[in-house]
C-alpha cells in the first residue's frame, strides 16, 4: 500500500535501461532499444497507455535489491 492506493516493484537481473533512455523507452511505440531479441516494441507503450486510463503511472529506475531494472506500477485507490 502506498498512500491512497497501491504500487508494485518488479526488478530483474539483467542488464538495466542506462538512465539517459528510459523516459524514451516510455514515449516510443513498435521500437526496442535491443533489437537482437524477438519482440515487437509495444509491451511498454500498451502499459503506460492502460495505466493512463485507470490513473496510475509507471517509473523505471535502477534495481534496489538486484543489479538490473526496477519496474514500479502505482495505482490509485478505487
Amino acid at each position: 500500500a502506498q498512500g491512497p492506493g497501491i504500487a508494485i516493484a518488479i526488478e530483474d537481473d539483467g542488464p538495466g535501461i542506462p538512465a539517459e533512455q528510459r523516459q524514451a523507452i516510455l514515449k516510443t511505440r513498435g521500437k526496442r532499444l535491443d533489437e537482437n531479441v524477438p519482440g515487437t516494441g509495444l509491451g511498454l507503450s500498451i502499459v503506460t497507455d492502460l495505466l493512463d486510463v485507470h490513473g496510475g503511472r509507471l517509473d523505471i529506475t535502477e534495481g534496489d535489491t538486484l543489479p538490473g531494472l526496477r519496474a514500479v506500477v502505482s495505482l490509485r485507490a478505487a
